[in-house]
């Protein structure tokens, strides 16, 4: 499969947050995936970003909006794992400090210390 093409898969069990897994090239041609994919999700949201290769203004809007459209409904949206070219482009434009983000070997060890 081609890398740079956006995918959006989302997994919801019903039991936790709904994980949107997603993975490619987050671009202005894949945000009305993104939005689709988020479309009609109730409850808190973890994006699963591990996969993303690419981010740019326009994904990092659609990031933006996701977050808002959660916070209205009383939900909240995560950000986890992201690659480490997502994490700079965060960190860079400060959007880490707006938008929950969770990296993944953090979560595995709050978890492990609750059990």
């Amino acid at each position: 499969m081609d890398e740079t093409v956006f995918m959006a898969s989302v997994v919801d069990d019903g039991r936790g947050p709904a994980v949107v897994r997603l993975t490619g090239e987050l671009d202005l041609d894949g945000v009305p995936r993104f939005h689709s994919a988020l479309a009609g999700l109730d409850g808190d949201v973890e994006l699963d970003c591990s996969g993303l290769t690419f981010l740019d203004a326009a994904g990092l809007a659609a990031f933006l909006k996701a977050h808002e459209t959660c916070a209205v409904r009383g939900s909240k949206l995560v950000l986890v794992d992201p690659s480490p070219a997502v994490d700079r482009l965060l960190r860079l434009v400060e959007l880490d400090t707006v938008l929950l983000v969770s990296q993944m070997e953090t979560r595995l060890e709050r978890d492990s210390d609750t059990t």
